[in-house]
């Protein structure tokens, strides 16, 4: 009963500009795990963007120099943040449902950081940017649509913690709260902040390099990831409630919005469930010379995870995806390919929407593009959208409803030395032959009627019947009238 309907932007060509350094990355999986390792080579000229069609790309923004190669979207405020990186080092603010010309820009040239990466709250205007300069300290700063360019807050950690991961900053849902880390060669240190205002609320350390945070939606609890290690802590307490350790280190582990399943990966799967207070092993699974530490994601209910891997002992050529039911333990759905030629077609990222109906994952690519980049599908991995990037993806990500994925991309193969990049912003269209069929079990009668009922009342984004992001009584009287019409 329901489709996905695509909407068609045609793409122009840009040439890249020569400036700055090109970069070539390269992802070592070894027996402790994987490593992704970047050279620095000569500058090569390099083209953005292509001739035709990309099918349901809202808009896209090139960059002639810069790579963006960290995302995020906030669900609720229609915010994109991007994080440009290699050359003319920046944040960019755009509005999700825009043209793509961005809102306002934060230079960070001056600074020259080795790394950037971006978070930002579910329902509050909050971006956050984790950055460090050679030789640090590493410096996390907050900005909001109403504030433009000029942060809220800065925070910076004290000097010799001069590493982080681009994944080293979260925000509650509500921006309330922030979680940054840094890292200073023996142990890092995490700081919870105060999201209006910066004020240190609490800190913590562990030994070791803390490569990903994330938080429950509702600030509570914080995921985080240490080497092959996913742990949660209490955030009121400091406690730790929960440790999943997986085999090798180098990827970052999930968190459900809910805060009770955690989805770790490396060499191998576990997927742990809170129930009734009561933690347990939901899930483990493995493969043959697979990593499965890049593309783990939890639907925001935690009841379904997708699991994306590389298969590093094939020259990286083969992707392969698993849909694991957390409340059966079971591998409901899976698919995969193998790719060609002399490209890593390493895995970077996977996200799910709310429960588990919608999932995207990014790789590499491979040498001749045997599949798109970015695949979008539903709970039974059949295909319902694609994004073929110019280039190798970097940074990921998707709104809680499904609707929106927002991807990062160099202008040409990781595996290549080149400059520039390009964002892409595609919306996934739903359209349904009978609206009124809220349920999508094909018959519009009271089921529908109590379904959208419950919807509405929780607020939850399935309910903004008129498409207005906003959720009132205009929907339900939209409802009402769709559900008197009744199918055609």
């Amino acid at each position: 009963m329901r489709s996905i309907v695509q909407g068609v932007v045609v793409l122009g060509l840009v040439s890249a500009g020569a400036f700055g350094q090109a970069s070539r990355d390269v992802v070592r999986t070894d027996g402790a795990g994987s490593t992704s390792v970047r050279t620095l080579g000569p500058v090569e000229e390099s083209r953005i963007g292509g001739a035709g069609v990309r099918t349901g790309i809202l808009w896209t923004l090139p960059d002639p120099i810069s790579i963006v190669e960290s995302v995020a979207l906030g669900d609720t405020t229609d915010e994109s943040w991007l994080a440009h990186n290699l050359n003319d080092k920046r944040v960019s603010k755009l509005t999700t449902s825009g043209t793509g010309v961005p809102d306002f820009v934060y230079s960070m040239a001056a600074e020259n950081p080795s790394s950037i990466g971006v978070a930002s709250a579910r329902t509050a205007s909050l971006g956050v940017v984790i950055s460090f300069p050679s030789g640090g300290p590493v410096s996390v700063r907050a900005f909001t649509n109403a504030n433009g360019n000029v942060p809220i807050w800065t925070h910076t950690f004290a000097a010799g913690n001069n590493n982080a991961s681009k994944r080293n900053a979260s925000a509650s849902a509500d921006g309330s709260l922030v979680a940054a880390a840094a890292y200073d060669g023996t142990t890092s240190t995490i700081v919870l902040l105060d999201g209006a205002t910066g004020a240190v609320v609490n800190t913590l350390s562990r030994a070791g390099f803390v490569s990903g945070l994330e938080f429950s939606d509702d600030g509570s609890r914080l995921l985080i990831t240490n080497g092959a290690t996913a742990e949660l802590i209490d955030v009121g307490t400091l406690g730790t409630l929960r440790t999943v350790t997986v085999s090798g280190a180098g990827g970052f582990h999930r968190l459900s919005r809910d805060g009770k399943v955690i989805a770790a990966g490396g060499f191998n799967i576990k997927i742990d469930r809170e129930v009734g207070g009561v933690w347990s092993n939901a899930y483990t699974g493995t493969g043959s010379s697979e990593w499965f530490g890049s593309a783990m994601a939890v639907s925001a209910d935690g009841m379904y995870a997708f699991a994306g891997s590389h298969n590093y002992a094939q020259a990286y050529l083969p992707n392969n995806y698993r849909v694991i039911d957390v409340s059966t333990g079971q591998v409901i759905a899976t698919d995969g390919y193998v790719g060609s030629g002399g490209f890593q077609n390493s895995m970077v990222g996977a996200e799910s929407n709310a429960d588990g109906t919608i999932f995207t994952v990014a790789s590499w690519g491979d040498e001749v593009n045997t599949k798109p980049e970015v695949r979008i599908f539903d709970r039974t991995l059949t295909e319902i959208g694609s994004i073929d990037t110019v280039g190798s993806p970097f940074g990921l990500d998707m709104t809680i409803d499904g609707r929106y994925v927002l991807v990062g991309a160099k202008s040409v193969h990781a595996n290549t030395f080149g400059n520039g990049g390009m964002t892409y912003l595609y919306e996934v269209f739903e359209a349904d032959d009978c609206p009124a069929d809220f349920n999508g079990d094909t018959v519009v009668n009271s089921l529908d009627f109590i379904a959208f009922l419950n919807a509405y009342t929780a607020n939850d984004p399935s309910a903004d019947f008129n498409g207005d992001t906003v959720i009132n009584s205009l929907d339900f009287i939209a409802f009402l009238n769709a559900f008197t019409a009744g199918c055609p």
